[in-house]
């Protein structure tokens, strides 16, 4: 599934125009990214967090150039899985594999 894909599915499941859906999708993404800029995590219930890692300066194996170098210190964003989706996605591949 794409991004106007579930922007259609929101839109048909709200009874909303798909354009009203892609602008509570986009408002939503932006939220959290800027949230997440500043450094502050985002929690969704059943679904999970979002937040971030931060990676100090360390000293690291450049392959391109066959040299070591020193990476920066930076933040990354970083997704755990709620327990409940990570429950059911576990749930539908037994179902998957089950004979019937």
């Amino acid at each position: 599934m794409d991004q106007s894909e579930l922007i259609e599915k929101v839109a048909k499941e709200l009874g909303i125009s798909n354009t009203l859906s892609q602008r509570l999708l986009r408002a939503t993404l932006r939220e959290i990214r800027d949230l997440l800029r500043v450094g502050h995590a985002v929690t969704i219930p059943h679904l999970g967090t979002f937040d971030t890692a931060t990676y100090e300066e360390h000293r690291g194996y450049r392959p391109a150039s066959l040299d070591f170098a020193i990476f920066p210190k930076r933040r990354v964003p970083v997704f755990r899985t709620g327990t409940l989706l990570r429950e059911d996605v576990y749930d539908i591949e037994s179902e998957e594999g089950a004979p019937t």
